[in-house]
């Protein structure tokens, strides 16, 4: 699996992929809610590996799978965990490289802040990866009653995403048949960034354009409402989804509130 098709629907029989998708966007805002509630690092760890259970069980994606799909954002939390563990002032002295105090307050800040991006990031993948951005779209209409204009701009911001980076793919493809060579520079990479900008602005004003014929060909927006066909229902198991992340996030932000909850660093010296 390569990283460009991550955040991509791809079809299959796991239980998150015969979930509603609601019952999934709101496992997912869930997530996100107690992500950024979470300031402690032993809180973070625990929620991270809910999340990573839930992607490999649940979800059934690889272990592979996910470090190629998120690798970057694997460097980049990684990264930010050092910087902020090297620069963050503390009080309590965790250990010491040589010169630099490691203090146990900015190390445990810095681990559950990193831990709290990659998080969003891997539960926004397990969500994208398996659910039709169709089916969305139609349970925002006929379960939450959206207006059906904005459902299908959701709809369409799902499904352009991945026609976009199959276009830089086919745009690179063709730059390599004619002889440009791929630079790995930053500078050179920035180059790359002016040469796909024309082609991705005249391909998406082009696809826009058929676009909304094919709209107004099948008479999109005459009628206030939209029937379906076949309409995706919350079952008993996306039901038990919600109603246990409901929970948690009411518990957890109650116990912060009460003042429940301690801080216990990771980093504190034996």
């Amino acid at each position: 699996m390569k990283r460009s098709n991550a955040f991509q629907f791809h079809s299959g029989t796991s239980i998150f992929h015969r979930l509603d998708p609601l019952s999934k966007l709101a496992w997912l805002i869930g997530v996100s809610l107690l992500a950024f509630g979470a300031y402690i690092a032993w809180i973070q760890i625990i929620i991270s590996a809910i999340v990573l259970m839930t992607a490999l069980a649940l979800a059934q994606l690889r272990p592979l799978e996910i470090i190629r799909s998120t690798w970057p954002f694997i460097v980049a939390c990684l990264s930010f965990f050092i910087i902020q563990s090297l620069t963050l002032p503390g009080t309590h002295v965790a250990f010491t490289i040589g010169s630099l105090r490691i203090y146990v307050e900015s190390a445990d800040y810095a681990l559950a802040s990193a831990l709290r991006i990659y998080t969003i990031i891997l539960s926004s993948m397990v969500f994208v990866r398996t659910t039709d951005p169709r089916d969305l779209a139609i349970a925002l209409v006929t379960q939450m009653h959206l207006p059906y204009r904005i459902a299908y701009a959701f709809f369409i911001a799902l499904r352009i995403v991945p026609t976009i980076e199959s276009e830089i793919k086919i745009i690179r493809a063709a730059h390599a048949v004619r002889g440009v060579v791929k630079s790995r520079s930053v500078v050179g990479r920035i180059g790359e960034m002016k040469r796909y900008a024309m082609p991705l602005l005249v391909g998406s004003l082009r696809r826009a354009s058929m676009m909304v014929m094919s709209m107004e060909g099948r008479a999109f927006g005459a009628y206030p409402q939209r029937s379906f066909v076949d309409a995706p229902h919350a079952g008993p198991l996306g039901i038990a989804l919600m109603t246990v992340t409901l929970a948690a996030v009411v518990a957890w932000y109650a116990a912060l509130m009460l003042g429940f909850v301690h801080a216990i660093y990771v980093f504190a010296p034996a």
